[in-house]
């Protein structure tokens, strides 16, 4: 748990470290007067996301986890009901993992009554199990706002609450105050390699995987056209193991600092997706974060994804694995076109998703003037 020394609202993150958790509402709110509580601990966090596990151990694992991150969180409620007092109450996607029986509802219920609630989610949580149904309809009863991605997201709250929901997109303030030139510099370049990142949790490296054998034929026609070499770093919390020939692969371990040092050094970022329930739900971060710093997004159009680029201006939109193998040997062989789709993403970044308008919601939110 970390604290200010005033403490005007209390914040439960799933942990800081979390995608979710730190670029909807820790950057924002890091450096406020507010208490954060980390309800799944960092050096848990890091054991259970740190690598692949096989299918016992990781239900294990996860058992545990769930036992932590419940008593973590009741514990914080206890010691905010009769210590802190705090009159705001944010939450990043859900308090008790899968389920709160009658019993925690009504701990639940009781807790947040009287409070200045937000509540904030960026995926379908609901749909993959994540968010039981009974906290799921204690917290759209008691959210002053309900701040979500997007209208698909929307439409997963209750019809009586959604005059409560705010679109807010997931954004990234790492670049923010960085010139736009220096960040475009090295965006197709004369070097002797086409530098691509996908950059994510391991969740999502399926949707990757699934792209490698069409990146690799994309690697053998640039080698052959254009003499550069594809280069695809990988940054995660597990490693890419595909086996690959003229695609040069380069698995790094995930941490913040690696993640904005690969995004300085990308000119193409990959998104691929597969259609689902659940995917739908997503909220093009990782794209909109390719755009902070000038990478052009090639990105599956999948659900909110269709809004976050003008295809062909600002990135490429690429419905099959066929599609992005094109898309990347297109712009290798047309630096000039690279050069001016990453000044493109990087001006569709700073006028459709800036971070300034989220930070004002927040500052309001815990009641600090803009």
């Amino acid at each position: 748990m970390r604290a200010t020394t005033e403490r005007k609202a209390l914040v439960f993150l799933k942990c800081e470290e979390d995608g979710s958790s730190y670029y909807r509402l820790y950057q924002y709110l890091a450096d406020k007067p507010c208490r954060m509580v980390n309800m799944t601990p960092r050096w848990l966090y890091r054991l259970f996301y740190g690598r692949r596990y096989g299918k016992a151990m990781k239900l294990a694992l996860k058992l545990f986890m769930g036992g932590i991150t419940f008593g973590t969180t009741l514990s914080a409620m206890a010691l905010d009901a009769l210590v802190w007092k705090s009159e705001v109450v944010i939450l990043n996607r859900r308090f008790f993992p899968r389920a709160c029986p009658p019993l925690l509802a009504g701990i639940l219920r009781r807790y947040l009554r009287g409070k200045k609630f937000y509540w904030d989610f960026d995926d379908n949580i609901a749909l993959d199990g994540e968010l039981s149904r009974a906290e799921k309809a204690v917290l759209e009863e008691a959210a002053r706002k309900i701040t979500v991605t997007g209208d698909y997201l929307r439409e997963t709250v209750s019809e009586t609450a959604r005059e409560k929901v705010e679109l807010l997109p997931t954004t990234d303030l790492a670049f923010r105050r960085e010139e736009t030139e220096s960040l475009l510099a090295s965006k197709g370049s004369d070097g002797a390699a086409l530098k691509l990142l996908w950059l994510g949790t391991r969740d999502n490296l399926k949707y990757l995987e699934a792209l490698i054998p069409a990146l690799e034929q994309a690697a053998e026609t640039i080698v052959r056209d254009t003499g550069k070499r594809p280069e695809l770093q990988v940054v995660s919390n597990a490693p890419l193991t595909e086996e690959t020939k003229q695609l040069k692969l380069r698995n790094v371990p995930w941490s913040r600092e690696r993640g904005i040092a690969a995004l300085r050094e990308a000119e193409i970022g990959l998104m691929p997706l597969a259609e689902s329930a659940y995917t739908l739900g997503k909220g093009g971060f990782k794209a909109i974060q390719y755009m902070s710093a000038g990478v052009v997004p090639i990105l599956s159009p999948v659900g909110y994804n269709k809004t976050v680029i003008e295809d062909g201006v600002s990135g490429c939109f690429a419905a099959d694995s066929g599609a992005f193998a094109a898309r990347i040997a297109e712009l290798a062989a047309n630096p000039a076109r690279l050069q001016t789709m990453a000044r493109a993403a990087r001006e569709r970044f700073d006028s459709c998703f800036s971070p300034e308008e989220i930070q004002a919601f927040w500052n309001r939110a815990i009641g600090e003037s803009e």
